[in-house]
């Protein structure tokens, strides 16, 4: 039976009664129409979710635990995304993305093309719009761990302080393939901005063990060449 998921940053212990958000006891009452007694699944992104059901007591809801939780580890390599800042709606397409096609960590970069300039007022309103658009996205397509979404850092900050086992920056002009590319269990990955990496900020990701990458001739837009190189590590890792 498919559930009607949502997302619940708690430990879930049989039995137990927990509170939602107004936010989402709205969403679950007014825009589905759940009604008392209603089972949903509950997940809270860090590979636990369990059964719960729905108690609405004097116009308030609340959710009751049904089950021992369960536990999935996360699937396939691991990987870890820097995404350069692009505008508001291309920038949340690859957020939700991204999440879809599972990576573990999703960090916003500046580099010497962005355009975008998020002064530090509003980073921690787009930050928790950002994770919205994330909670969303796992709750639609069934995904269990919610990929972790840092603080905006530079280019330069980024690659040189991310730790994986193959680390790719995706530049046009790379004399390599993606498709030639062996990987193993994590994978960093740098995806610039409209007008891409400069030449030398190559050279910075390449000093830092970064292999530059091409994903063919076609000229793709930032969030295209998220989709695409992510769907074809998967794919190159078997996991398609």
């Amino acid at each position: 039976m498919n559930y009607t998921r949502i997302y619940l940053d708690n430990d879930f212990l049989m039995e137990d009664e927990l509170s939602l958000s107004n936010d989402t006891s709205n969403y679950l009452i007014n825009v589905l129409r759940k009604k008392n007694g209603d089972q949903i699944r509950l997940f809270n992104g860090k590979g636990y979710s369990c059964l719960a059901e729905i108690i609405l007591k004097n116009k308030k809801s609340s959710i009751r635990i049904l089950e021992n939780k369960s536990f999935v580890s996360p699937r396939g390599i691991k990987i870890l995304l820097g995404q350069c800042l692009l505008k508001p709606e291309p920038f949340s397409f690859s957020i939700q993305k991204s999440t879809e096609l599972g990576v573990g960590s999703i960090t916003p970069l500046r580099s010497k093309r962005t355009v975008v300039r998020i002064n530090e007022r509003s980073q921690s309103v787009r930050l928790s719009r950002w994770k919205k658009i994330a909670i969303n996205a796992c709750e639609q397509c069934g995904e269990d761990w919610l990929p972790e979404i840092s603080n905006i850092q530079s280019l330069e900050n980024w690659c040189t302080q991310v730790k994986a086992e193959t680390k790719i920056v995706l530049y046009p002009k790379a004399q390599q393939a993606l498709s030639q590319i062996s990987f193993g269990k994590s994978l960093a990955i740098a995806v610039g901005p409209e007008g891409d990496f400069t030449p030398q900020e190559i050279d910075l990701c390449e000093e830092n063990g970064f292999i530059p990458v091409t994903i063919g001739t076609r000229v793709l837009r930032a969030e295209t060449a998220v989709i695409s190189s992510l769907s074809a590590v998967r794919t190159l890792c078997g996991e398609f």
